[in-house]
């Protein structure tokens, strides 16, 4: 209230606030405000969002009642229109490259005006030509079936509302998308909660929308999502490398044991040596695999998705390729000691089988790059896990406590260059495999 007078300040969306005044202030008094003069302001609104800044309305009622209805607003004002730029972080169109590159999509959903939502979203790389803006007005009037087609090539969703965001997200996820969403705000809660990943700002956002998200970025940069898919990808390779070793190396103990049975031969290994092998050699070798480190090129190209069984169809080709050679070698060295020496003979097993496993330890490290075009020495923990387990096992034929609990003699010069090539074969199929995979993917 101003000399008795009740003011009524309004300021919101300029093409709310415009269709609500009849009049314009203008060098301190009030004018009518005219059809030419709103298409005036409607071109310095629409040439102000056009270069990227968020426009606000600001509008007046000199004389308004102590009480207002929304629906039955009083005669307003125009005053002014408030620019605010929000520049772009450095980072942020760069970071859009790589999610490109990534084959990710990123969208942009605000409350701001479409020119001015347009704008920002070229600068950063986000909205292209031939890319649609879709409004919250429009969404409306769609049907689900319609959003979920206009989805295709919408990169910007302008004057959205929270109600608009949920929508959205809900219709990406009919289409079987997965999606990360990002927000600061309390209104952004339930979208972050629908979204499969929900991400929220550190330093900026709300506590509500840190309490819904999934994640928090401590720096509030769009960069850091990326680092973060990089790292995901990284962490769900290296998991399935680790697993495909273990599956691997233990299908190829099993198919050893049930091709014996077959076969009529004695069981080739006893429990103890089964127990030495999970435990000392596929322990220190497959805790090094885990230490591999990131591949290039992770966020280049199209990622799998992961699928409900990460034990895939690629991964079971390969599982069954080096368990094979695995149960073939085992049994050949087998069957020439059983006959006349039976330690000798599961020493053979135990040594070849360990001895198998060393060099699949190298193959499980790319799923289609040969081990002879990769740097041993990118990752030190497998060289040494390696060096580990060979001198374990040097051990477990040489000491005398682990013969008497192993039932193992030592091996042998002669002996050795018969193993050694033998498990070495598990490195021929797998390239083998790996060069009609490279080519499959040329």
């Amino acid at each position: 209230m101003v000399d008795g007078k009740n003011i009524l300040t309004i300021v919101g969306a300029p093409e709310k606030v415009l269709g609500l005044c009849k009049n314009i202030w203008r060098k301190d008094k009030i004018e009518t405000l005219n059809k030419d003069r709103k298409k005036e302001l409607e071109t310095v609104f629409h040439g102000l969002a056009q270069d990227g800044f968020r426009v606000l309305a600001y509008a007046i009622n000199l004389n308004a009642d102590r009480s207002v209805d929304p629906g039955a607003m009083p005669p307003l004002v125009f005053v002014g229109f408030f620019g605010i730029n929000d520049a772009l972080r450095p980072e942020a169109k760069e970071a859009m490259q790589k999610v490109r590159a990534a084959d990710m999509r990123v969208v942009m959903i605000t409350g701001d005006h479409r020119l001015t939502a347009q704008a920002i979203a070229k600068k950063a790389d986000i909205w292209r030509e031939g890319d649609s803006v879709l409004t919250g007005e429009e969404i409306d009037i769609m049907s689900d079936e319609d959003l979920e087609e206009k989805l295709v090539r919408t990169t910007v969703f302008a004057r959205a509302t929270p109600d608009h965001k949920l929508r959205i997200i809900q219709t990406y996820r009919k289409r079987g998308e997965i999606i990360a969403m990002t927000g600061d705000g309390v209104n952004d809660a339930p979208s972050l909660v629908a979204a499969d990943l929900g991400v929220a700002m550190g330093k900026i956002g709300t506590e509500v929308a840190k309490k819904a998200s999934d994640i928090v970025l401590l720096d509030d940069n769009f960069a850091s999502i990326v680092s973060a898919a990089e790292e995901g990808r990284g962490i769900y390779k290296t998991i399935k490398k680790v697993i495909l070793y273990l599956f691997s190396t233990s299908a190829g103990e099993v198919l050893a044991i049930t091709g014996a049975i077959i076969l009529g031969y004695p069981l080739p290994l006893l429990a103890a040596q089964i127990i030495w092998l999970n435990f000392i050699t596929d322990g220190f070798l497959d805790v090094a695999l885990a230490m591999e480190p990131k591949e290039k090129g992770l966020m280049r190209g199209k990622f799998e998705r992961p699928k409900k069984w990460i034990v895939d169809g690629l991964m079971a080709q390969r599982i069954f390729f080096m368990a094979l050679p695995m149960a073939i070698g085992t049994l050949y060295l087998f069957k020439g000691y059983f006959e006349t020496d039976f330690t000798k003979a599961w020493t053979i097993s135990l040594t070849t089988l360990a001895a198998f496993q060393w060099f699949n330890a190298w193959n499980c490290r790319s799923e289609s790059k040969s081990i002879f075009q990769m740097n041993p020495f990118s990752n030190n923990f497998l060289v040494g896990a390696t060096a580990i387990v060979i001198f374990l096992q040097f051990a477990a034929l040489h000491t005398p406590f682990l013969q008497k609990i192993l039932h193992t003699t030592p091996l042998s010069l002669s002996e050795w260059l018969v193993i050694v090539p033998v498990a070495a074969s598990i490195v021929f199929v797998e390239e083998i495999r790996k060069f009609f995979y490279r080519r499959k993917l040329i």
